[in-house]
């Protein structure tokens, strides 16, 4: 066997768990535990509801305690970006003590921020390491190594990061969410100047594979749990670490997605094409961001604005 082959093997041994009712525990009695770093981000709270619905513990760890914790779950603080590395190692080594595994939901939108993906993943890696973690799970961006967009650079040195950790890790590969259009429709998004002229923005010559964030945590937890998420079969991705990407169920172009928006929000303003310039737009532009042979997604754009 390969080392690639025994790392994906190694890494997908599923947890042993006894009886299918919550809360689950392992042949050892314990229960399993679960910590999801970013756990107060929208794709964190995602994981957070599934894994506390599967019966799993599950600690939250983000720097400030959320008023809305899921219910049966836990909070740990920990700033990952600060600068005094006892502030940050105290509370990760509390957090993932005795845990089973790590879901690393973090994100960072500014240039500042994004050294989540790069000195706070050496963190949490190195800490889970000290920990005896057996697991950890990565949310990364489908296609995210064919970008040179900043922010897909940064997630892409996130899974290298994670493949050279001391941890078996998987990384689980998405394609953008339902709301990532909300940054062209929604009035106050960065074009909300277009929107008070009565126009709905769309980035042109663009098709979107979005996926709901319920159907991401559910891979997410899947990988935690040890099983292919959403069926997915992990290869070794460009990291070096077992890699599974998932889709939404539908390829939509985007002109279509703004008039399915329009309908759902009542709205009058008028659909209106727009350049999406630098090497993102480039990057949708070539169709980069679509997976059809992974469309495992189950809930459609248009169930999505439904329930909104």
């Amino acid at each position: 066997m390969s080392v690639s082959q025994h790392s994906i093997r190694r890494s997908l041994t599923p947890l042993t768990l006894v009886g299918g009712a919550s809360p689950r525990v392992r042949q050892d009695g314990r229960m399993t535990t679960i910590a999801v770093v970013g756990g107060t981000g929208q794709a964190g709270r995602a994981v957070v509801r599934e894994a506390t619905a599967r019966g799993h513990e599950v600690r939250v760890v983000s720097r400030r305690r959320p008023a809305d914790l899921e219910p049966g779950a836990t909070h740990r603080a920990a700033d990952l970006l600060d600068d005094d590395e006892a502030r940050v190692a105290g509370p990760l080594a509390a957090a993932f003590d005795g845990a089973d595994a790590v879901v690393d939901t973090s994100n960072g939108t500014t240039p500042a921020a994004q050294a989540v993906f790069t000195a706070g993943a050496l963190r949490v890696a190195a800490a889970a390491g000290r920990a005896g973690v057996g697991r950890a799970v990565v949310l990364s961006i489908a296609a995210v190594d064919r970008s040179g967009y900043g922010y897909y650079r940064a997630h892409a040195e996130q899974e290298r990061v994670y493949a050279a950790g001391p941890v078996p890790a998987t990384v689980v590969r998405a394609t953008q969410f339902h709301g990532f259009l909300d940054l062209f429709f929604g009035s106050d998004s960065r074009l909300g100047a277009w929107s008070r002229l009565g126009l709905l923005p769309y980035p042109r010559g663009c098709r979107f594979q979005t996926i709901d964030l319920r159907d991401v945590a559910r891979a997410l937890v899947d990988a935690a749990e040890g099983a292919e998420p959403l069926g997915v079969a992990p290869t070794t991705g460009p990291s070096g670490a077992p890699t599974a990407t998932v889709g939404g169920p539908q390829v939509l172009d985007a002109r279509a997605m703004a008039g399915a928006w329009r309908r759902a929000h009542g709205s009058r303003r008028l659909p209106v094409a727009v350049p999406q310039p630098g090497p993102l737009g480039e990057f949708f532009r070539a169709g980069r961001n679509l997976v059809p042979a992974a469309a495992v997604g189950t809930i459609t754009y248009d169930q999505w604005l439904a329930e909104r």
